[in-house]
């Protein structure tokens, strides 16, 4: 009770001024306080939006590798398979194809791995991929990868159903190995025993036909990366140019015709995005 006293006396010897400084000083360290946890959370707030901007920048460098070296890929299949669809049409129809042809029988059986960098995407899936504002630029994200995951599964099948027109023990084949020649591998063939043979006919048929199916994969794989790419490159204000070289094999510079007309469409739907919000 004592004690209660001596502190109840010691408060009423507080004057009314002292009681007003005393209230600003509490105030005072408070909104000190509250200032340092603002100013804490708006460093931290905005060290992390340097370090998403700074993955998007990354993530958009990685999509214009991947549209290069896919690009890469596609195109030297179409030319194959362009060529390998005429062999099988003049077999087809009973016609026996010139011999500076013949190559067309050696890379029908060519299905190329699709490589494509994918080391920023996972980083950002990590840390949540709805870190990813814009709606348009989440699902090219999710779309090419899913996409690309599907593709080198069916690669994969392919691979193991592949169609071989001719075994190197078939006596109608010579392989020979030159090594001053371009391809040292040389193969030639008794182009008038195969041309009459159906059961060749039916398998380069076949064979052109799965690569033929293959090549569509990998077009569509790389159309879902330009839309990526074009997409991501929207969102910073960058355009997709597919960079040369690198390990994947690469063909780099801008894109053109229907490519350059996929990455418009694409780039104007996060443009029309960025509008609405």
């Amino acid at each position: 009770m004592i004690l209660f006293k001596r502190v109840g006396t010691a408060f009423r010897g507080i004057d009314a001024r002292e009681w007003a400084l005393l209230t600003l000083e509490t105030l005072g360290v408070i909104a000190g306080i509250l200032i340092a946890f603002e100013l804490n959370e708006w460093a931290g707030r905005r060290n992390e939006a340097a370090r998403h901007a700074q993955l998007m920048e990354r993530l958009f460098e990685e999509s214009e590798v991947d549209v290069s070296a896919l690009r890469h890929t596609r195109d030297i299949v179409k030319e194959l398979v362009a060529a390998e669809k005429e062999f099988a049409v003049e077999l087809s129809d009973g016609r026996c194809p010139d011999s500076s042809n013949w190559d067309e029988v050696g890379t029908v059986t060519l299905l190329p791995a699709l490589g494509a960098p994918t080391s920023v995407y996972q980083e950002l899936t990590g840390a949540g991929l709805a870190s990813v504002e814009l709606q348009t630029v989440r699902f090219a994200l999710a779309q090419f990868h899913q996409s690309l995951d599907w593709t080198q599964r069916q690669v994969n099948y392919f691979r193991d159903s592949r169609i071989k027109p001719i075994e190197l023990s078939d006596p109608r084949v010579r392989v020979r190995f030159d090594p001053s020649a371009d391809e040292p591998e040389l193969w030639t063939f008794d182009r008038a025993a195969l041309c009459k043979d159906a059961a060749f006919r039916n398998r380069y048929a076949a064979a052109t036909r799965h690569h033929f199916v293959y090549g569509g994969y990998v077009d569509d794989l790389t159309e879902d990366a330009i839309i990526m790419c074009a997409s991501l490159g929207a969102s910073i204000g960058r355009s997709c140019e597919p960079k040369t070289g690198g390990p994947f094999g690469a063909r780099g510079g801008p894109l053109s015709a229907e490519d350059a007309a996929v990455a418009r469409k694409a780039a104007a739907e996060v443009k029309r995005e960025l509008a609405r919000t």
